[in-house]
Formats: C-alpha cells, structure tokens, sequence
C-alpha cells in the first residue's frame, strides 16, 4: 500500500484545477466578451472543491506520516508561507510603478500598510485594495485568489484536532459525517438562509469537501479495491444533485471528491506531471494580480484578448517557475536537510 499510495497524479490535478480557476478569473476580469466563453468551460468554483479534497487527502497523509505535531506544523507552514509572504510583498512593492498616485503618495498611504497587514495575516477580505490601483476594474482587489489560503490554513490547524478525536472515540466515519453534515448546513443556512455568501464559503463551508478528502484518505484501500462501483456511484450522485435541483446539495461533495481521488489513481501516464516541479501554487498566487493589470490598462480592448490571455499564461507560469526553485523549493531542502541532520 505503501508503493500504491505514491503512485498517484495528484500534481497534474491541482494544476488542472490551478488553470480551471484561472481561467474562470481571465474570463470574468477581463471583461472581454471574446472570452466569456471561457466560463462555459472553466469554472474557479469547481478549481477550489478539487483543490480542498486533495488538500484534506495529502494533508492527512503528511500528519499520519510525520512523528510529532510540531513538525507537521513546520512542514505545512514551509509549503505555504515564504511564497504567500513574498507575494504579498513584492505585490505592495511593484504595483507602486503602475499606481494612479506619486510613488510619495503611494508609500505614505495608510491602505498600503493596512494592505500589508491585513494580508500578511491572511484576513485579505479587510483590505483586498492597494491604493490608486484597479479602480476602475470590475474588482479593485489586488489578488482575490488569497482568500483560499486562509481556508487551507485553518483546515492545517483544525486537522490534529479532528484526528486526535478519531483516535480517542475510534469513530472516523461518524466524526467524519458529522463535520461533512455541519458543514453542508452552514453552506446552506449562511448563503440561502441569511444571504452571505462571503461568509457561506469561509472554513466551515468547505470543510466537507476536506472531510471527504481525510476519509478516502483513511480508506484508501477499500476505495482502490472498489474503483469502478464507487465511480458509478459517484457519477449518479453527482446527477442526482444536479438534475433534482435540491435546495441543498448533499450528496455533491462526497461525490466530486471520490471522483477526484479515483482519477489520482487511474490516470498512471501523468503519474510524473511534477517531475520537474511543482509550479501549480505558483500560477495561482500571481494570475489574479497580472489578469487585473492588464486589464486596468485596457489591454484586452487595445489588443487581441486571445494573446493578452496567453501572454497572462506565460508570465503566470514564468514566476511559477521561479517561485518553485527560488522560494518553495530552498524552504522545503532546507526542512529536509535539517530532518537528516537530527536523524543523525
């Protein structure tokens, strides 16, 4: 199982659901109506759901395989913050160049440091902003993809409480259910109920999809053994929820992650999509920042939006690559280099 367990494509299915969600934000940002097609094909929505089954899957695997929780604390912080802290920095720093303000203006300007701040923090929605810039952009935030982070953050935390109360009542499904099921509710009660929808998608309301991802995770091998009646089953759940238009969609969730995972596991040609790297964190914390960009200096009007699209893909992927081996990378080797020198 062990073997089994690693043979999997899951860094090819965050990059696919990586360009789902830029896409969708190229198709929406840009307001070029040569692209609203894109939304018929892409959707952010689906992007994050794949994103958080995944997380709660790996996540659980990293936390089972590591010997303390402070290292599993280090290791998650080392995945997730050098490239966040820097992109919100470099973000405040070189955006300064293309605001509507003197650079005095703009550096003397209190929404900067509540900018930096907030961000820094992971509480974006505060102050999404950064002063004289994407104002007259369909959004003004600077990088609304963040938001996600602060999600998978608290998923991070909350997840050696959940399995310290698996260990303790022996109960995994029933732990497991409950949260999916509260989950769900809180969905439901935030967005139909009391019409917030900002709030519907904050760490209660996707923690079903993270569930889902622990648990396929602590029944892997049942799910492996059972790949073509789970898909057929998933499949018809997904319809049902789809074609019976209920108010609430309970069985989705469930049924889009087991999708997920058995896709992880079935498609063993693109086994080695990271081979090279793992640019996929890369392109989503900097597609939004250059999506609005050029979208603030019209250029999706001016020029063919087709080639503003590709050319937002390149840099995208560009600082991906940079990311990878100028930030991501170092602090990973470093956590491994100083693991290796302890076990000595």
């Amino acid at each position: 199982m062990h073997k089994t367990i690693n043979q999997n494509c899951f860094d090819f299915l965050r990059f696919f659901f990586c360009v789902h969600i830029a896409l969708s934000h190229l198709a929406e940002l840009s307001q070029a109506q040569k692209l609203a097609f894109i939304l018929d094909y892409a959707n952010s929505s689906l992007g994050v759901c794949g994103f958080f089954v995944i997380s709660g899957f790996l996540v659980a695997k990293s936390y089972t395989s590591t010997p303390s929780l402070k290292k599993y604390f280090i290791k998650r912080a080392k995945r997730i913050l050098p490239a966040y802290f820097f992109m919100v920095l470099f973000a405040a720093i070189i955006l300064s160049v293309f605001s509507s303000l003197s650079i005095g203006g703009y550096f003397s300007d209190t929404d900067l440091f509540k900018y930096i701040g907030w961000n820094l923090v992971f509480m974006n929605f505060v102050q999404p902003c950064l002063p004289g810039l994407f104002e007259n952009n369909l959004l003004c935030a600077v990088n609304g993809s963040l938001w996600t982070l602060k999600v998978e953050e608290g998923f991070y935390l909350i997840l050696p409480i959940i399995f310290y109360f698996i260990q303790k009542t022996k109960k995994a499904h029933a732990l497991l259910l409950t949260l999916y099921l509260f989950s769900i509710l809180y969905w439901f009660v935030m967005d139909s109920w009391f019409n917030l929808p900002v709030l519907a998608k904050q760490l209660p309301g996707y923690l079903a999809y993270f569930s889902v991802g622990i648990g396929l995770f602590l029944n892997l091998g049942i799910v492996l053994q059972n790949k073509t009646k789970l898909f057929l089953i998933a499949v018809f759940g997904i319809a049902i929820d789809h074609y019976a238009n209920f108010q609430v969609q309970f069985l989705y969730p469930a049924a889009f992650g087991i999708v997920v995972i058995l896709a992880a596991y079935s498609l063993p040609f693109l086994n080695n999509f990271g081979k090279y790297g793992d640019f996929t964190y890369g392109v989503y914390i900097v597609h939004f920042p250059l999506i609005q960009l050029f979208r603030q200096y019209d250029l999706f009007e001016k020029y063919n939006p087709f080639w503003m699209a590709f050319y937002i893909l390149v840099l995208s992927i560009a600082f991906a690559i940079f990311s990878w081996f100028g930030i991501e990378k170092r602090f990973l080797d470093r956590y491994k280099t100083a693991n290796q020198q302890l076990a000595t």
